[in-house]
């Protein structure tokens, strides 16, 4: 079995987290009107509290194949 250095690790969450916050700041100028702004709101919220689970996923995925 092929064991990955700590360092691949934090690269690879670090580019993870980045898509993410990415994904998230496309949206919130997408979605940017006054009219909808409580539902812009909620829906950042929930991608944002969603961040640890899928770090959590891709951490446990790859030590799987680890």
């Amino acid at each position: 079995m092929h064991v990955m250095s700590p360092s691949v690790w934090l690269t690879a969450g670090v580019i993870v987290t980045l898509a993410y916050f990415v994904l998230i700041g496309y949206l919130a100028k997408a979605l940017r009107t006054t009219q909808r702004l409580p539902v812009v709101i909620a829906a950042m919220t929930g991608l944002i509290g969603a961040l640890p689970a899928i770090l959590y996923a891709l951490y446990q995925a790859l030590n799987l194949t680890a």
